[in-house]
């Protein structure tokens, strides 16, 4: 089995998890936050809608120029557009990581300022370590948010306290 059929196999369990979590936001509080320096919980929730299928590109490249985070935490007008990004995310991961075979995988990609390499790391570890533990964190995050804002917190390796 290669590498990117292995990761697909985790993506497509870890989708699932997500989109229960996604589901819970509460419409009415897309604005809540719960410091000042925090994002918004639409904004979380979007950032963690997008991720996988912005992330899995960086895998067709060699170098990309460094993304504007600002626009990596949209705030959305509902739940319903954040889910449909999740939706379209998923998509283009199952469309783009099946290619990647492990050869191309081990190649760097470098994320770029000016031209210049900030950040330099194999593929494998991009997907790895962004596309899926980078998403995970920030899931975790909306999490916390849910269990703040009043909303139940889904399972997702085992019970919640609001799940069995």
């Amino acid at each position: 089995m290669s590498i990117a059929h292995a990761m697909l196999g985790e993506f497509e369990h870890e989708s699932k998890i997500t989109r229960k979590f996604l589901e819970r936001v509460p419409q009415d509080k897309l604005g809540w936050k719960p410091h000042e320096k925090s994002h918004t919980a639409g904004e979380l929730a979007s950032h963690i809608a997008i991720v996988p299928g912005f992330v899995v590109r960086f895998a067709l490249v060699d170098e990309t120029p460094r993304p504007d985070f600002a626009k990596l935490f949209k705030q959305p007008t509902n739940v319903q557009d954040v889910l449909a990004s999740h939706e379209k995310s998923i998509e283009t991961v199952r469309e783009i990581l099946p290619t990647l075979d492990d050869a191309r995988l081990m190649t760097n990609w470098s994320a770029t300022v000016e031209g210049k390499p900030v950040v330099t790391m194999p593929k494998v570890m991009v997907l790895r370590s962004i596309m899926l533990n980078h998403w995970i964190h920030h899931r975790g995050q909306l999490g916390v948010y849910l269990r703040l804002m009043g909303a139940k917190v889904p399972s997702s390796y085992g019970p919640s306290g609001d799940e069995g």
